[in-house]
């Protein structure tokens, strides 16, 4: 883009857009610039493939024995060889023999609406040290490209970190902020796990398993994929499977929290920052987190809980009143993590979009509202969503969240480029109401890379928007209907055969 000279400000009219990245943004690495170094996140797979392959005997003699305090040694010496040295200590802090990846923008000042600067951070620290960071990077974007404010894109847990950079220094220096798929009251997942609560579900687990299908970027083998999945349930095989899981949930569970999971994960801060208000209190407990040896982390945690995610719709409300722009992108319909009994949680497979979105009223996976359900708050504007799954008028900024059905967590294609491009554009606050095109609620479409409009109109025009996803002449879609017969079958001679 053209800029004066270098002493003077930029007049091109497009500030920088800094993309705030998605936790696993930035490496980290175990003796750092060393005959020994090793980078314990993102770890190799050559590396996890060693730390975990006593698994493998391990095992075949637990099938044998059924001794599952031996194969708890093992897994736990997996565990810990593996991720131990990512552990901080009581205070929140990185080993010494423990660094991670430093982020600068590049040298060349080009700022334009395909353009982002890349800022990644460890996502073990606390939120607020690394909005730290994200501020000189915001200083050094503005004296790189010559320009007073820039723009933010914030993926996942970049929008903690994003949240934590308002409450710092607040948003002088940002003109707008999209929050995509953002756990800004964090996530179920985080809540249960740090509580304890596990439960492994089978239909969550493969209802989990296909909804990912059509993001992988092959029709045919996602079609494969799926059809393996539903021959093996057919099978039993993966109700076998989930007996055995239930088993060593059962015999190990306290053992694999003790000795692993919460010495690993209790004082990263950063994973704290996932965990939703009503898990808050009871999971410090849980995580064995005490006033005296924790003091330190404690009030870390406690300013991130209380004073930035407790206060998500005051900071963005004054943000909006400060003349920068809010929206917030959250995804539903995908099934949640099936690992903690939250499951049932309509989400982007990853965070939870009453989470996502601060407050809306969903129903839960493959439900709708309830039939006698009226909109909470608003009545003279239409919050509900066409198939009757969201109420968004319970969000902290309803008029400027949108929802994307079927939108996997943080996954996104040209459709979602040229949104966003309409939003950092525009020159004022847009609301889900001022383009045609992006109405509040869309069906995302992976194989055109678009999203399909929804007229909020009532009748069938509506109703089709939504209820025809599925019936695109796809090979995934070709499948879905060979597997609904096939089992139908099945079901039918399993029941004749019972008579």
């Amino acid at each position: 883009m053209p800029c004066f000279a270098a002493e003077e400000k930029c007049n091109c009219g497009e500030p920088p857009i800094i993309y705030v990245a998605a936790l696993g943004s930035g490496y980290v690495f175990l003796d750092a610039g060393t005959e020994n170094e090793r980078t314990l996140f993102r770890p190799e797979t050559s590396d996890i493939l060693n730390d975990f392959a006593p698994l493998v005997p391990a095992a075949a003699n637990l099938l044998l024995d059924k001794n599952y305090d031996a194969f708890g040694d093992v897994l736990i010496e997996c565990v810990n060889s593996s991720f131990g040295m990512l552990a901080l200590d009581n205070e929140g802090k990185s080993h010494e023999r423990v660094t991670s990846e430093e982020f600068h923008p590049e040298a060349e000042p080009v700022h334009s609406l395909d353009h982002n600067y890349y800022f990644g951070y460890d996502f073990r620290l606390d939120p607020v040290e690394n909005a730290q960071k994200l501020h000189t990077y915001v200083q050094e974007v503005k004296e790189l490209t010559k320009h007073d404010t820039v723009r933010f894109r914030a993926s996942s847990m970049g929008g903690v970190v994003t949240m934590s950079y308002i409450k710092l220094y607040g948003t002088d220096d940002i003109e707008t902020i999209i929050f995509q798929c953002c756990p800004l009251q964090g996530t179920a997942v985080a809540g249960e796990l740090f509580n304890g609560k596990v439960e492994i579900n089978k239909d969550a687990l493969l209802n989990y398993a296909t909804c990912a299908l059509p993001d992988l970027g092959s029709d045919a083998l996602a079609g494969i994929l799926y059809t393996l999945i539903e021959m093996l349930d057919a099978g039993g095989v993966w109700l076998g499977l989930i007996g055995i899981a239930d088993e060593l949930v059962l015999n190990l569970k306290d053992r694999v929290f003790d000795e692993s999971l919460i010495p690993i994960f209790s004082t990263m801060a950063g994973i704290w920052s996932f965990v939703p208000h009503e898990y808050y209190e009871s999971a410090k407990e849980f995580m064995k987190l005490d006033s005296e040896t924790h003091a330190v982390l404690l009030q870390k945690l406690d300013f991130y809980h209380y004073e930035v995610q407790q206060q998500a719709e005051a900071l963005l409300k004054d943000a909006q009143a400060n003349g920068t722009k809010i929206y917030i992108v959250a995804g539903y319909n995908m099934q949640r993590t099936p690992l903690v009994t939250a499951y049932k949680n309509n989400s982007d497979g990853t965070v939870d979009t009453q989470y996502a979105s601060i407050g809306a009223t969903c129903a839960y996976i493959g439900e709708t509202l309830p039939a006698d359900y009226e909109q909470a708050r608003f009545p003279e504007t239409n919050y509900i969503s066409p198939d009757r799954v969201i109420d968004a008028s319970t969000c902290a900024l309803p008029e400027c969240t949108w929802f994307i059905k079927d939108m996997l967590h943080s996954t996104t294609h040209d459709g979602h480029d040229e949104f966003y491009k309409v939003l950092f554009n525009s020159d004022v606050q847009l609301t889900v109401n001022d383009m045609e095109e992006y109405p509040q609620f869309m069906q995302n479409d992976v194989n055109n890379q678009t999203f399909k409009k929804v007229r909020r109109v009532t009748g069938n025009d509506v109703v089709d928007a939504f209820n025809t996803a599925d019936d695109q002449p796809t090979f995934l879609n070709v499948m879905k209907l060979f597997a609904t017969f096939f089992k139908t079958v099945l079901s039918f001679l399993s029941n004749f055969n019972n008579k």
